[in-house]
């Protein structure tokens, strides 16, 4: 009796953890955070494709003013964004990668920082 008193919890517990375990792999995806890509970009609303350039910009210009307080120089993706954007608005930026995108259809498999660093920052830094 005192076998089946134990090995009862035991088997249930059991069956949860595999039960869990099981469910947990097949709601898993391959990527849990893919590149934002072109595909992903113009699938995006216009509020989603804002809300993604302001988290970047916040995340990168915090990184600009931290190491220009410790007396570091930023990287040069941190530099070129703060610098070669700093008189565009999110707009200005959401319209230039749609319209990148809208214009090469055959490369829509392409990173949007790509896209923003060698089709809008590098060409601002040369004008």
């Amino acid at each position: 009796m005192i076998k089946q008193n134990f090995l009862l919890p035991m088997f249930i517990a059991a069956f949860i953890f595999i039960g869990a375990d099981a469910g947990f792999a097949q709601k898993q995806a391959d990527h849990p955070a893919p590149d934002v890509d072109g595909e992903i970009w113009m699938k995006s609303s216009d509020l989603e494709k804002k809300a993604f350039l302001y988290g970047a910009g916040s995340a990168l210009v915090l990184e600009y003013h931290l190491r220009q307080k410790h007396g570091q120089d930023a990287s040069r993706l941190v530099k070129g964004w703060v610098d070669g954007l700093k008189d565009m608005s999110w707009s200005d930026l959401s319209n230039h990668v749609d319209d990148y995108y809208r214009q090469n259809p055959d490369k829509m498999q392409r990173n949007v920082f790509d896209v923003i660093w060698h089709e809008v920052i590098a060409k601002n830094q040369k004008n």
